[in-house]
């Protein structure tokens, strides 16, 4: 009788524990960032610096302003600063460094938004830091010439480890004992926790109070106006030359949509981000979205003759509420394709307006 009890409970701490485990796992998957990239980022390899690469699959439609709450996780040392990277490690970078190379564009307006200076910068078509025009060229965005890069002898590394061509390098630059931060940003919250970083690094608080700390002041107070008994349904699309597909909340242009308090009519509990991120004009006029936002990365005629061919020409298309009212709207490239920076203010502000034209 004792044997049978005692394999009764074990049979049932066994469940337990497989439940626990489950839980678990599913709290990280929602927890932990994708750093694979997206067909669209690719192309921005070609084109420009798209900023499109997915975050954390987090679709709740509760919306949540600690925009502070990884920056607040860095420790500021007087000599040096600790952070948990990309990767999830615990790493300390020493303040000041004075021979710094940056491998992502995004990344080296943040530096310079910081105080910071660079040596070397990966090629690129688009406005970089007055600062930094006469930097030496390292390569490309997902492929950095090692060889320049360790000749120039840097004392640190700035690079994005979800980018294509970029985690491959890291264990060469461990080899070569050259320190490197790797960081991911999509949203607002991580770009002040980039902004508390870099600003900690150059001992320059007085940036991180007007490009991080004020800028996200100015965001709260745009989505605390948003009204609450509104949630207008949004249907958000990022167009190329090559293809259309949906995003939804773990994209930044997403994720700033969320702040503001709106559904994103793409996300579906059944589908995978795979099958969700295909456009689909059946369920487009199933839902039938009150706005549809169009993100754009290439030409845009070329992009709207595409959409007119392709979407447009489907006769149901006329009838969608958001076409009929003219609430089908492209997105301007400068702060909705690269990430806006310090001007976030202005980004969320302009989808507001669009959103609560009686409020903004």
């Amino acid at each position: 009788m004792m044997r049978r009890v005692l394999l009764l409970l074990m049979t049932l701490f066994m469940i337990f524990s497989l439940f626990v485990g489950c839980t678990k796992e599913d709290t990280a998957i929602q927890e932990t960032g994708s750093n694979e990239l997206s067909n669209e980022a690719n192309e921005a390899n070609e084109n420009h610096e798209a900023n499109e690469e997915d975050s954390d699959n987090n679709n709740s439609n509760e919306t949540s302003n600690n925009y502070t709450a990884l920056a607040d996780e860095v420790i500021v040392e007087d000599e040096s600063v600790t952070f948990v990277d990309a990767l999830d490690q615990e790493v300390t970078i020493q303040k000041k460094p004075e021979r710094v190379i940056c491998l992502f564009n995004s990344y080296l307006d943040l530096w310079y938004l910081s105080g910071g200076e660079v040596i070397g910068r990966i090629e690129s078509r688009d406005k970089v830091p007055e600062g930094a025009m006469e930097a030496e060229i390292v390569g490309t965005m997902t492929s950095p010439n090692m060889e320049k890069i360790i000749s120039l002898e840097p004392d640190l590394v700035i690079l994005r480890p979800g980018m294509r061509g970029q985690s491959e390098i890291i264990p060469i630059l461990e080899e070569n004992e050259i320190p490197y931060l790797g960081i991911e940003y999509d949203n607002l919250e991580q770009y002040l926790y980039a902004i508390r970083l870099f600003t900690a690094i150059n001992e320059r608080d007085d940036l991180y109070q007007k490009n991080g700390l004020d800028i996200t002041k100015q965001v709260e107070e745009i989505v605390n106006k948003v009204p609450k008994d509104e949630e207008p349904t949004v249907l958000l699309m990022f167009a190329s030359t090559r293809n259309v597909s949906v995003k939804f909340q773990n994209s930044f242009v997403g994720d700033m949509l969320h702040d503001l308090g709106t559904v994103n009519i793409a996300y579906d509990a059944q589908l995978t981000n795979e099958e969700m991120e295909v456009f689909s004009m059946e369920k487009v006029i199933e839902r039938d979205p009150e706005y549809i936002l169009v993100q754009t990365m290439g030409d845009v005629d070329n992009i709207k003759d595409k959409l007119i061919k392709d979407v447009e020409s489907n006769p149901a298309w006329e009838s969608l509420t958001a076409v009929k009212e003219g609430k089908y709207i492209f997105l301007p490239k400068d702060l909705y394709l690269y990430k806006p920076n310090e001007k976030y203010p202005e980004a969320y502000r302009g989808l507001a307006e669009i959103l609560y034209p009686d409020t903004f």
